[in-house]
C-alpha cells in the first residue's frame, strides 16, 4: 500500500476509530458471511478465496469473530 503499518493503523484509527488489523478482520468477516449465505461454495473454497492458507485457520478466525463455525452460521441462515 506504500505506507508503514504504523501509518496505516493511525489512518484507520482516525477514520474508523479502530486499528487497521481490526478493520481488515471485520471486512473479511463480512465477506465470509456474505459468501456463506449467498453461495453454495464449500468452506474450503471460501477460505481459499479470502486468502487463508488452510480451511482450519479460516474456521478458527470465523468462530472468533462470529461465535459460531462457518457451517453453523450457514445452517442458521437457511443453508444446510
Amino acid at each position: 500500500m506504500g505506507c508503514t503499518e504504523r501509518s496505516l493503523t493511525r489512518a484507520a484509527l482516525d477514520a474508523e476509530g479502530i486499528s487497521a488489523k481490526e478493520y481488515v478482520s471485520r471486512r473479511l468477516g463480512l465477506e465470509a458471511k456474505r459468501l456463506l449465505i449467498h453461495t453454495e461454495w464449500p468452506v474450503g473454497v471460501i477460505a481459499d478465496h479470502l486468502g487463508f492458507n488452510e480451511a482450519t485457520h479460516f474456521s478458527k478466525f470465523f468462530r472468533r469473530i462470529s461465535g459460531v463455525t462457518p457451517q453453523q452460521f450457514r445452517s442458521a441462515n437457511g443453508h444446510g
